[in-house]
């Protein structure tokens, strides 16, 4: 199913980036220059405050609009420059504007639009979970688990309450918010071992949904 296959490949790939952050960190070449670009970009913003919270607040948007760009990379900086604290309710804030901007989109532009953003066949395949009349707790775990840059869309198209979606918003980016500004700070202190964990864990956890996908196949319980 084209679903999990993307699920999946998503949990492969941010495993993967979280590993390859974990040997970063480790190494003392590659994080001494990275420590020097955060120092920099802390100087940086320290002679335009607002402005450096303008930009970083735009990118946590975009991050969360478009799937090319992640705005968890910028954490290690944002952290440096504002503390943890203000490290959350940038990235938080971010997320939350990306996620209305998508919305906005999808029920103003509509599908035509959207379809230049996420490719028609992703989006069909998302689209077949969900409807306008879907229960408040199904549109919490489908924007808690899905890729960030699809349920904005998705549900702006459905013309799903922009009320309710904004409540879900505001709760599921909560604890994404926590985890990035952790794994941010975990990577200034060098603390590798997190890093390993947490990017095992997702690969194990993608390894584990493929397996079940097979299973499902090979049982004639699903179709490919």
């Amino acid at each position: 199913m084209a679903i999990r296959r993307n699920l999946q490949r998503h949990l492969l790939v941010f495993g993967s980036l979280i590993i390859v952050a974990g040997f970063i960190a480790a190494s003392d070449t590659l994080h001494d220059a990275t420590q020097a670009v955060i120092i920099w970009a802390e100087s940086v913003i320290s002679h335009a405050p607002l402005l450096g919270m303008l930009v970083f607040v735009l990118l946590a948007m975009l991050s969360a609009m478009v799937a090319f760009f992640s705005s968890a990379l910028l954490a290690p900086i944002a952290i440096y420059a504002w503390g943890e604290t203000g490290c959350l309710a940038l990235l938080w804030l971010g997320w939350c504007l990306g996620g209305i901007v998508s919305f906005s989109i999808g029920r103003f532009l509509g599908r035509s639009a959207v379809s230049m953003i996420i490719d028609e066949e992703t989006l069909a395949n998302w689209q077949s979970l969900l409807n306008e009349r879907s229960r408040f707790i199904h549109i919490l775990l489908f924007q808690a688990v899905v890729p960030s840059e699809i349920p904005g869309y998705l549900l702006g198209i459905l013309r799903y309450p922009f009320g309710l979606y904004l409540v879900a918003l505001g709760i599921t980016e909560v604890p994404y918010a926590i985890a990035t500004v952790y794994l941010g700070e975990s990577f200034l202190r060098r603390e590798i071992t997190v890093f390993m964990l947490v990017g095992i864990g997702l690969i194990v956890l993608a390894v584990f949904l493929l397996q079940i996908h097979r299973r499902l196949i090979h049982s004639g319980r699903l179709n490919r």
